[in-house]
């Protein structure tokens, strides 16, 4: 059996990325704070529409994705890399002829070797894939020996193949329509407009909910997601009862 885990030099350098990219997201949602405050002082038509008909959700939508994260960011500015180092430690990826497990903080992810299809690789890592598309083990390229996990999935008779695109590529489409679909409803001002939007939201939100539950492993921890997926269609619906 092969056991790998994340060197420490490799945790030094996902931890150095993720503080450049906190503080990268940190300047930009101050930014954009900042200047919905100024146009909202100076032309409110651009914030809350017409009659102000989208105030709400302009002001939720800016604490939800923007002024939230912010604090939270700058609450927990040294505490962040800290868990993160704990967390990497904890990830520990182990190879045997009857399965494979994936150890990660708080938390064990394993799949028979009966049940593993052919193993995904991509510029990331390595997806373990089962006849369940939506149930699957991400080994990370970074982990320590990743060549050396590899050759011992084939050895174990696991079919190793190069992904032309991203697995599940459904699902990073869904996510951009998603967040499209939210901005329309914020400043969409036709009723024909959040009609079709009320319908494409309502088909993501279902899709996305089929697909949250496909994996039952992660479902216990997605309750809220699940819930949250019908965000666009609350506020197109609400937009457009107000539209009539």
């Amino acid at each position: 059996m092969g056991v790998y885990s994340y060197r420490e030099r490799e945790i030094e350098g996902i931890v150095g990325n993720m503080k450049r990219l906190r503080m990268a997201y940190c300047v930009g949602a101050a930014a954009i704070l900042v200047a919905s405050g100024v146009v909202a002082m100076v032309r409110p038509e651009w914030i809350f529409g017409a009659g102000e008909r989208a105030r709400a959700w302009v002001l939720f939508a800016l604490f939800v994705f923007f002024g939230g994260p912010l604090g939270e960011n700058l609450w927990r500015w040294k505490k962040r890399p800290v868990k993160l180092e704990e967390a990497l430690r904890a990830v520990r990826v182990e190879v045997c002829a009857e399965e494979v497990r994936l150890f990660e903080a708080g938390s064990v992810r394993q799949l028979k070797r009966s049940e593993i299809r052919r193993a995904e690789e991509v510029s990331w890592g390595m997806y373990l894939r089962t006849a369940n598309r939506y149930r699957w083990i991400l080994i990370p390229r970074k982990i320590e020996e990743f060549e050396a996990v590899k050759a011992e999935i084939e050895e174990i008779g696991i079919p190793v193949v190069e992904a032309g695109i991203a697995p599940n590529c459904e699902e990073f489409v869904g996510v951009v329509v998603f967040a499209g679909t939210m901005i329309c409803a914020i400043f969409a001002q036709s009723a024909w407009v959040l009609g079709v939007n009320l319908l494409i939201s309502l088909v993501v939100a279902v899709g996305g909910f089929v697909i949250v539950g496909a994996n039952p492993e992660n479902a216990p921890k997605m309750r809220w997601a699940r819930l949250g997926i019908f965000l666009p269609v609350a506020m197109t619906a609400s937009m457009l009862w107000g539209a009539w």
